[in-house]
């Protein structure tokens, strides 16, 4: 496969000739954090930032999105609007490869099966994923635990690589491959390439050790009714800051919402860490406490989602940890539940 060479100084140049033909994300620095944005003419982007703090999801599956429109008028009474869905062609430059590898999880979601989502689909579908191998891991990272890896091209089209003074491109996919051939970009020659090897195997040492999660949804079928889950919730508040800022997390909710002369129909994230997020009509909760709801959280990520699409709904990409406002960590939880059952296995012998 073809490794093409992107020089640094061509990124402006890049970006013009990407928005002749295609809408363009890429990260924007602003004064508190590095934010995804549609790029016009002129507008400054970088590639030098660790991550961003909500993850480019939100570009594919939006915080809050119509799904329809009606009317309430006497000669439009109930009449009916889809909401026109988003094939605009598109480029994402530059996201990390944990988030990429969110939206593989994503299309497995909303794409297979009985059930798919056209709204996320139509998005997916229209986008070239340009991916960014992540060359200075964080210390909160810890996708090699969950299955990826910072320079893993999973669910991108192209992956770029550091080089010194350019970005080595791969195309990952067909998609991504036939974008490439239409940039005019050189091969990449063996010093930039030497280089590029050079950064990654410094990155893979930078990466904390950690025990790969594989097997714990195994483990975790003994668990539900054990006390654990309250004494890990202890002290979660119940804010919904990991769930908003994870790249797998997926559950939303439908309102219609009535106006004087029609209405529209949205659909919003939704978490599991809302009391509310299970109520019934009836007013019973089968997940009453907040213990109950971390249970759900994590036999979902480490259970349920590899059983039925065959990834975990963790990425490892860490905000959660970072973000997180009373310091609860994942990669403790996880730690504490393979206690637990390995007490419990003793304690059974």
């Amino acid at each position: 496969m073809k490794q093409w060479l992107l020089p640094n100084s061509s990124l402006s140049e890049l970006a013009a000739t990407i928005r002749q033909t295609h809408r363009l994300y890429a990260p924007v620095r602003l004064p508190d954090q590095v934010v995804f944005r549609e790029i016009g003419e002129g507008d400054a982007f970088t590639l030098d930032y660790a991550n961003t703090r909500t993850s480019v999801k939100t570009l594919f599956f939006p915080q809050a999105e119509t799904m329809l429109t009606y009317e309430r008028s006497l000669d439009r009474y109930n009449d009916i609007s889809a909401a026109p869905l988003d094939s605009v062609p598109t480029v994402v430059l530059g996201m990390r490869p944990c988030d990429a590898r969110g939206l593989e999880l994503l299309d497995r979601v909303f794409g297979q099966g009985q059930y798919r989502d056209p709204y996320y689909l139509a998005r997916r579908e229209a986008t070239v994923v340009v991916a960014l191998a992540c060359a200075a891991p964080r210390q909160t990272c810890f996708c090699h635990a969950v299955g990826g890896d910072p320079y893993s091209g999973e669910g991108a089209d192209v992956l770029l690589s550091e080089a010194e003074d350019a970005y080595v491109a791969v195309a990952q996919t067909t998609k991504g491959e036939e974008w490439l051939a239409t940039l005019g970009l050189s091969e990449a020659d063996q010093d930039h390439l030497a280089s590029a090897a050079a950064i990654a195997e410094t990155a893979h040492n930078k990466l904390v050790e950690i025990e790969p999660v594989a097997g714990l949804e195994e483990q975790l079928t003994d668990l539900f009714e054990s006390d654990v889950w309250g004494e890990i919730a202890e002290k979660c508040i119940a804010c919904g800051t990991c769930t908003y800022l994870c790249p797998g997390c997926h559950c939303f909710n439908i309102q219609d919402r009535a106006l004087a002369n029609g209405g529209t129909r949205l659909r919003s994230w939704d978490g599991c860490m809302y009391e509310g997020f299970t109520v019934h009509t009836s007013g019973h909760n089968p997940r009453p406490d907040q213990g109950a709801r971390w249970r759900q959280r994590v036999l979902h990520k480490f259970a349920y989602l590899p059983e039925n699409v065959g990834m975990y709904g963790c990425v490892g990409c860490g905000r959660c940890i970072t973000y997180c406002p009373v310091r609860l960590d994942i990669r403790e939880v996880i730690a504490r539940l393979r206690i637990e059952t390995a007490a419990q296995l003793q304690g059974e012998q």
